[in-house]
């Protein structure tokens, strides 16, 4: 089972380029939203007991995640005015930063409350994130 860990984040090289083929389509803010609530849906999957589901949740989480970060990392270098390359490596240093304080809150939970726990939390994060995307994309298109 724990091989299948692996075999989850291959969703990502199929979620990728999916994620730039929708944002010519339908824009990045759409496609982070959708994403977004793509990983909040597989998330809710691994909260079930059954194997099946988690290991299914494993995969939408995945795809849902990847997609995510190519839409916003490839919005680094049309935002910046200018100071691209800087732009770019404070996105990925709030990334790693970011997963390095989710990680250790997650453990947190993990230890007070078990997986519930962790989901709960993930769970506020990506529903907060996909407010506050929300808020932006129509700030942004008013």
């Amino acid at each position: 089972m724990v091989g299948l860990l692996s075999v989850a984040y291959l969703t990502g090289t199929w979620s990728s380029p999916k994620a730039g083929a929708m944002t010519s389509r339908y824009g990045r803010g759409p496609v982070m939203l959708f994403s977004t609530a793509v990983m909040l849906g597989g998330l809710l999957l691994t909260l079930f007991t059954s194997l099946w589901l988690i290991f299914a949740g494993m995969l939408l989480f995945s795809a849902g995640f990847f997609a995510a970060h190519s839409v916003a990392s490839s919005w680094i270098g049309p935002r910046a005015r200018r100071a691209k390359g800087q732009a770019s490596s404070l996105y990925l240093f709030s990334y790693y930063l970011g997963s390095s304080i989710a990680g250790t809150l997650g453990g947190v939970f993990w230890h007070s409350y078990g997986w519930n726990g962790v989901g709960g939390f993930i769970a506020l994060m990506l529903v907060l994130a996909i407010l506050v995307g929300t808020r932006l994309h129509h700030r942004l298109h008013a």
